[in-house]
């Protein structure tokens, strides 16, 4: 997934305990894209928190050099120790020199000394981010004026501490999943980023970038810490493939709350447009006309429970053991339609 050979990596590393601390190694083209924006000067102080082997801090180093810097310095704070040793060596084989502190991110003052603040924050959901870890996150984003729910993912203090690092005029570079959007959690963050940033830029993705997160992602670009702005620039790639050709010509969105969900974002004026005009016709409904809807429940692994009615039959399951399900993921919501033939298919 991303430019590390996997022998170099720890062998007793699985993928079941880099899920648990929220590890998901990010692929070069993204790392290079956002360290490429963030850093613009051979002064810049750059930091990775969360920086796993330091996929960012090798192409801020790349960057530096491109700038003129010789042996750039940059930091990075890891909490697993062999993927922070491999971090050190990943740099030092780049050209540069990094100051890598082994720990917890939260831990680390927010002591506004750095020009740029990059990286991929660990994701770890609610249901497993909880104890000391929430604790020092939630009192991190607290000041920042941020207070997040019980309910708030791993990513978003890490948001809210990454800024409070900046300088005045630093940029936030960071790969988030895409509930900055929607989430009722993250309401307080996306304040925040209007309240604290001059400039803030989203590139969604339509395609998922990482597998294995199982959710979907996008990069927030946050520039000029300390000032404030009523609008966001939204652009849409296929892959992150695309970010190195042509970007697309940003569209703005300027919401009347900024705490309210930007998923409105991500839909044009002529589909805007065509919406109303839909809905407002006797051939269609809204979904709530037809019932509530509401949060379902937390699997774990729907590919295990969610079962086709060929599975069933192989399992012999009766009717009684088993319940109809709505779409577990968008993953099965891509199309302008869900027919029977769909549903049939959703545990496939």
């Amino acid at each position: 997934m991303d430019s590390v050979n996997p022998s170099l990596r720890d062998p007793l590393d699985s993928a079941a305990l880099r899920k648990a601390r929220g590890a998901f190694f990010t692929p070069p083209g993204i790392a290079s894209f956002v360290a490429d924006w963030a850093v613009r000067s051979t002064d810049d102080a750059v930091l990775e928190p969360s920086a796993g082997d330091a996929e960012f801090l090798v192409h801020a180093v790349a960057q530096l050099g491109k700038l003129g810097a010789k042996s750039p310095e940059v930091h990075g704070i890891e909490l697993h120790q062999w993927s922070a040793d491999l971090g050190i060596k990943r740099v030092t084989d780049a050209g540069g020199r990094v100051n890598m502190t082994v720990g917890d991110f939260f831990d680390a003052p927010a002591d506004a000394q750095y020009s740029a603040v990059v990286g991929n924050p660990p994701y770890i959901r609610f249901q497993d981010f909880s104890g000391e870890s929430r604790a020092k996150a939630r009192a991190a984003a607290l000041r920042g004026g941020v207070a997040l729910s019980g309910l708030a993912s791993s990513w978003a203090a890490f948001t809210v501490h990454g800024a409070l690092s900046l300088r005045q005029g630093g940029r936030l570079g960071y790969v988030l999943p895409a509930e900055l959007l929607h989430a009722n959690y993250a309401a307080p963050v996306r304040r925040f980023l209007f309240e604290n940033f001059a400039q803030v830029d989203l590139i969604l993705f339509e395609e998922r970038v990482f597998a294995e997160a199982e959710t979907e992602a996008l990069l927030l670009l946050a520039d000029g810490y300390g000032g404030s702005t009523d609008h966001a620039r939204i652009r849409q790639v296929r892959d992150a493939a695309a970010l190195l050709v042509d970007m697309p010509v940003a569209a703005t969105w300027a919401p009347s709350d900024p705490a309210a969900k930007w998923s409105g974002s991500t839909v044009s004026p002529e589909a805007a447009s065509i919406y109303s005009k839909l809905v407002l016709n006797d051939t269609f409904t809204t979904l709530k006309n037809w019932g509530e809807t509401t949060l379902g429940m937390v699997t774990g692994n729907n590919k295990y429970f969610a079962l086709t009615p060929a599975r069933v039959a192989e399992l012999g399951l009766s009717p009684s053991d088993v319940l109809r399900l709505s779409p577990p993921g968008s993953s099965h919501l891509r199309g302008l339609e869900f027919s029977g033939s769909s549903e049939l298919s959703v545990g496939a």
